[in-house]
């Protein structure tokens, strides 16, 4: 939890006025989390990602826990910009697993993308403080968005920029065209 006290400040020093801001949050930390948000940002939405699947856990003394939160919050205003008619605060976006899972807590790409196209333009910069599997800057790369995070554990960050790493080096097909 210190973590995230320390670091609400450094982000709001670091973003642009009118940026948004998402946290992912279980629903034993999510007033917590609120909390510490709400000390710098307006939070606008509490979204419930359904994962379309739940986790294991206490299989004996506890229900599969199947959602997320997504802390959807605010420095000053931030509009959407994909031009796209209001959306509801339920988002459908099955949870990564298998051997696709770099990390126990990655996020689906295409879930990211969402957020990343709602409020950016080509060329601007994605933050991630908690890269994990690297997954929003796949996200970023993708939609031709800069990108700068931070991971601290080394397995993650090799596996995470291996990843990102192979994901930069795929030519398309359409870049090939555009070519000749």
């Amino acid at each position: 939890p210190q973590l995230i006290v320390d670091i609400m400040p450094l982000l709001h020093d670091v973003l642009k006025d009118n940026a948004p801001m998402y946290m992912f949050c279980g629903s034993d930390k999510v007033d917590f989390f609120k909390q510490q948000v709400e000390r710098y940002f307006t939070v606008k939405n509490i979204i419930v990602w359904d994962k379309g699947n739940h986790t294991a856990g206490d299989l004996e003394a506890q229900y599969g826990k199947r959602y997320e939160f997504i802390i959807y919050a605010n420095k000053g205003r931030a509009p959407f910009m994909d031009g796209m008619p209001r959306y509801d605060d339920i988002w459908r976006y099955n949870r990564v697993s298998g051997g696709g899972q770099i990390h126990q807590n990655q996020k689906p790409t295409d879930l990211l993308s969402r957020i990343i196209r709602q409020h950016t333009h080509e060329r601007d910069l994605i933050l991630d403080p908690f890269m994990g599997s690297f997954a929003t800057a796949v996200a970023a790369y993708k939609l031709q968005r800069d990108f700068i995070g931070f991971e601290i554990d080394d397995d993650y960050y090799a596996a995470g920029s291996q990843w990102l790493n192979d994901t930069m080096s795929q030519v398309s097909i359409f870049d090939l065209l555009q070519q000749n």
